[in-house]
């Protein structure tokens, strides 16, 4: 997976690939060796070339951050396949919207049901990636036409998990 990461007000290119039980990160080209562990909800404890860090999202209406070693940086996620980079999409545009997996993963939990009325921001799926959890969100209100995904499957990035109107 390849992203681009805003943190601190600097822009940042960030690859992940899972390796031999860890993960191999590229920022800006610089590779990195690395082993996750998810500690709790938004809590990461990350081995990076030998050194511990804990990461703690802290989500917030104002702007998301993260606390790094007991540093607070704001970040922002720019990755066009990411329904939480998505600022710019109209909340009232009409027509189906299918709903993608944003990075590879496994569907830990369905959130709603064909029929549904959603509103926006409503959560809509829980896929598990490199062990924490995302749950992806509506980006407008509508109707859930079409559930694809099921509990326990593995999804590839830009699978269709769900349709929503």
């Amino acid at each position: 997976m390849t992203t681009e990461v805003e943190l601190n007000g600097r822009k940042h290119r960030l690859t992940i690939r899972a390796v031999d039980g860890g993960y191999r990160i590229e920022l800006n080209g610089q590779p990195y060796r690395a082993n996750v562990s998810s500690l709790q909800p938004n809590v990461l404890s990350v081995l990076v070339e030998g050194k511990s860090h804990r990461i703690v999202f802290d989500p917030r209406p104002g702007g998301s951050a993260i606390v790094l070693d007991e540093r607070r940086l704001p970040y922002r996620i720019t990755d066009p396949r990411s329904l939480g980079s998505r600022a710019d999409v109209d909340a009232n545009d009409t027509g189906a919207r299918s709903i993608t997996a944003s990075m590879p993963g496994r569907v830990i939990r369905i959130l709603v049901q064909v029929g549904d009325r959603i509103e926006a921001q409503q959560g809509l799926i829980v896929v598990e990636a490199m062990k924490m959890q995302n749950e992806l969100k509506a980006p407008r209100g509508g109707t859930v036409t079409r559930v694809v995904a099921a509990v326990g499957a593995t999804v590839q990035t830009g699978e269709l998990l769900l349709v929503i109107e």
